[in-house]
């Protein structure tokens, strides 16, 4: 017998294994992936569901991609980062303006016909960061009877940039994020989803973003449920009300408002640095002294008459929906500006916090969380404030607007601290000061209690962290399977007259009813909001 001459060898191996590779049959030709290492899962990266949006085509609706692939398209490389405007928290990596993908995640054998429900990602970042390549999201895991989907999508100014005299409405990265649903409608079927069982979900501007779109007349037709963690419920600022602002970001790039070609011909790097010349909005993005001359966050989807006709706050969503918060999500924030391990925050800085987020209203805000008189440290009052102005309150608000459409809806406060660090960026040695974190329930949304911390996967999340990731990830799935998250004695809907919700992550049980207080909301962040609104109102006036 004679032996195969090594070159053919790996010509056969090679074909051998692109034979066993998983494919899946779209309209556009065939697609070819890979298989997760650790689970029976495929993936499916780097799928391009626009054109790529540069040139022209940058401060541009998406166009949708229609090129044939001419035989097979390799979906096995790992999908570049937009480019990014922020680096807290993220994950650095290849970036490009060529960036308008998704990643699919099946459960192998899974196929046209097998309509498993399907559960599609919007990531968070203040929508100046994150992408689908971050291992955080990673899908392998979360794909139980069901198919995973994350949309990558532009920020920044270019996803968001509104100047009303280059007829600039921003937005863009809201209509990549539905174009991105659009193609899971037309093509997802081919992966084995059904298209009219999709739940779209997200955290933190990606919560704020899922909102968004589920407020919409269209949302019905792209999805059948919601999930908001940590950022649903929030209105938005107006195109008008973001003229000053993103007036600052041209000045930074020293481009005149009348002149497109400019901000066209800018660099991402040139862009990146306008950006990181603007001022600091507080801590976090959403209560400052900014929003009495521009809008509330510096980028983000906007009230633009046309897209987004008006606030979020006044549709409510249209589709069944969960919302929730961690009950420390201000924490990160407060340990990034004050970059103080032991939390040593003085009155001063407290007095200055105060002062820098809420202005006039500062005295009502220290009455009601007084440093003078309070047991706990200034970081822990400020986290506090954080989260309930920023995060619980405003969740709170949606759940309303919901309930008053006739809509189900349901709450969830996040109230288990993980054992293992669950991003890069955050050592074990922080984790005492953080408790229950902004973004600590995506292990257990994604289920990778079992592979973090990254890239070893060695850390002792205990069986009961593994219990609570399988029950969340189930709950998610349940979502878009049937519209509601699982069993409704277990988790009760909220209502006008029933403002109930659970607790995930309960130390015994793991979910309790009734785990949720909005009382302070009610009594207290509702009038300060209120406060602020009209304070910004009147500022426009003059």
């Amino acid at each position: 017998m004679h032996p195969i001459p090594s070159a053919a060898l790996f010509g056969i191996l090679g074909s051998t294994l692109a034979a066993c590779a998983p494919t899946a049959e779209t309209s556009l030709g065939k697609i070819q992936g890979g298989k997760c290492s650790s689970t029976e899962t495929n993936y499916f990266f780097s799928i391009p569901f626009a054109n790529p949006p540069v040139d022209e085509l940058r401060f541009k609706a998406p166009e949708k991609y229609t090129r044939h692939f001419n035989g097979t398209l390799d979906a096995t490389k790992s999908t570049p980062f937009c480019i990014q405007f922020s680096s807290l928290f993220g994950e650095s990596s290849t970036q490009s303006e060529d960036c308008l993908y998704l990643n699919v995640w099946a459960p192998a054998g899974a196929s046209n016909g097998s309509n498993l429900p399907v559960k599609v990602w919007l990531y968070g970042g203040s929508n100046e960061g994150g992408g689908v390549a971050d291992p955080a999201y990673d899908g392998c895991f979360s794909t139980t009877d069901s198919i995973m989907v994350s949309i990558n999508y532009r920020l920044g100014p270019l996803g968001f940039l509104a100047l009303k005299d280059l007829g600039l409405s921003g937005n863009f990265g809201t209509m990549d994020q539905i174009m991105g649903l659009e193609w899971v409608q037309e093509n997802i079927a081919a992966f084995g989803g059904d298209p009219n069982k999709v739940l779209l979900f997200g955290q933190s501007a990606g919560a704020t973003d899922t909102y968004t779109i589920a407020t919409l007349e269209q949302a019905p037709k792209l999805m059948r449920a919601a999930a908001m963690e940590s950022g649903g419920g929030r209105d938005l600022a107006t195109v008008e009300e973001a003229q000053t602002v993103h007036g600052v970001f041209a000045n930074a790039l020293n481009c005149s408002t009348t002149d497109i070609s400019c901000f066209r011909a800018a660099s991402p790097a040139a862009l990146q640095f306008a950006v990181a010349a603007m001022p600091t909005p507080g801590v976090p993005e959403a209560y400052t002294q900014l929003c009495s001359s521009g809008a509330r966050t510096n980028w983000g989807p906007l009230v633009d008459g046309s897209l987004i006709p008006v606030s979020p706050g006044t549709s409510g969503v249209r589709v069944p929906s969960i919302f929730g918060s961690n009950t420390n999500d201000g924490s990160l924030f407060v340990l990034a500006v004050y970059r103080k391990q032991t939390f040593s925050i003085g009155q001063a800085e407290y007095d200055a916090f105060l002062t820098h987020n809420f202005g006039s209203l500062a005295p009502r805000v220290n009455a009601t969380f007084p440093l003078q008189s309070s047991n706990v440290s200034a970081a822990a009052l400020m986290t506090q404030i954080v989260t309930d102005a920023v995060y619980k309150c405003p969740a709170h608000r949606g759940l309303l607007a919901g309930a008053r459409n006739g809509v189900p809806v349901w709450a969830y406060e996040f109230t288990h601290a993980p054992s293992c660090p669950w991003v890069s960026q955050l050592p074990a040695a922080i984790l005492p000061y953080v408790g229950v974190a902004h973004s600590a329930e995506i292990p257990f949304v994604f289920n990778t209690t079992t592979a973090l911390p990254r890239p070893d996967g060695n850390c002792s999340f205990t069986a009961k962290e593994t219990a609570l990731a399988g029950r969340m990830s189930r709950a998610w799935t349940d979502m878009a399977q049937y519209g509601r998250p699982g069993d409704e004695v277990a988790w009760p809907r909220f209502t006008e007259g029933v403002e109930v919700g659970v607790d995930l992550g309960h130390p015994l049980a793991g979910l309790v009813v009734g785990g949720v207080d909005y009382e302070r909301c009610s009594q207290f962040w509702d009038q300060i909001d209120a406060a602020m609104a009209l304070n910004q109102t009147q500022h426009e006036r003059r």
